[in-house]
């Protein structure tokens, strides 16, 4: 069990007291989902592409590159491995003097049918670069259906809600220009995970089974905990409808999707 602080058990045990809760569910969790499947059209022999679906956006560090490397600057050595430290893709080949590459580089993410409302692409936060003019493509099945052209972006984090398209199999990032010259592409994410919060209302019952350890383990390896939630929401709206293809979670509605939940209280003074 999480600690809590005195004062939130003080007030979850007082006599009158309304009680909040609060529900993340997670319905592409990549941890999940193992249906994602990313590959580049080049890969610089010591980045990682899978990475750029893990849900992580910061990058290790500022990774040593032949030719962009002093020694005493700041920088580290990549990784070996990819759960060593977060990387990302990198191209193979590196930027002109414009910023442009000879050929476009790019990342594609294909997984299985489910609906995108958000197109994400992350750049290399610690060094402070990112595409400068690029295009996402969304397929169904081979049939183009969005496409997305970006030209002279700033952010490194780069955002846009679109409209919701169901059915999305494939994803292609394509970059032609980059922030800096001599540089890789570098790729942190590109796939967004899709994520509700469900607040008052939304949320008609939520039932938890927790588990807890005695102050002495009873096995001598050490004891198992399995909790168990039940929730259940308002479906006034009948987006949690399986066969509904114009919600949102159409398609996403599965078994162990990742839940994380809140409970909050307020409470009063009671007076004679």
């Amino acid at each position: 069990m999480y600690e809590v602080t005195q004062s939130y058990i003080d007030a979850i045990a007082a006599p009158v007291r309304r009680v909040y809760g609060k529900l993340q569910i997670d319905y592409t969790d990549p941890y999940i989902d193992q249906s994602i499947s990313i590959t580049a059209s080049e890969n610089n022999y010591t980045s990682h592409p899978s990475q750029a679906a893990d849900g992580i956006r910061e990058s290790g560090g500022k990774f040593a590159v032949l030719g962009d490397w002093a020694l005493g600057d700041d920088r580290v050595l990549a990784p070996s491995r990819p759960e060593y430290a977060q990387m990302g893709w990198w191209s193979e080949q590196v930027s002109q003097a414009d910023g442009t590459f000879a050929t476009p580089v790019s990342l594609t993410a294909e997984f299985h049918s489910r609906p995108i409302y958000e197109l994400l692409v992350v750049g290399d936060n610690a060094c402070e670069e990112y595409p400068v003019d690029f295009t996402i493509t969304l397929y169904s099945d081979e049939a183009v259906v969005h496409t997305e052209t970006v030209v002279d972006n700033t952010e490194i984090v780069w955002q846009k809600d679109i409209e919701d398209i169901n059915e999305v199999t494939k994803m292609v990032l394509s970059i032609t220009k980059w922030s800096h010259p001599n540089r890789h592409a570098k790729i942190l994410e590109l796939i967004t995970s899709i994520q509700e919060i469900y607040e008052g209302d939304d949320i008609i019952s939520i039932n938890l089974l927790e588990e807890r350890e005695v102050s002495q383990g009873s096995l001598p390896v050490g004891n198992i905990s399995a909790n168990e939630i039940d929730i259940r929401l308002n479906n006034q709206s009948r987006k949690f409808d399986v066969g509904n293809k114009q919600s949102p979670l159409y398609q996403l509605l599965k078994a162990n999707r990742r839940i994380k939940a809140w409970l909050g209280v307020e409470c009063w003074e009671v007076r004679d």
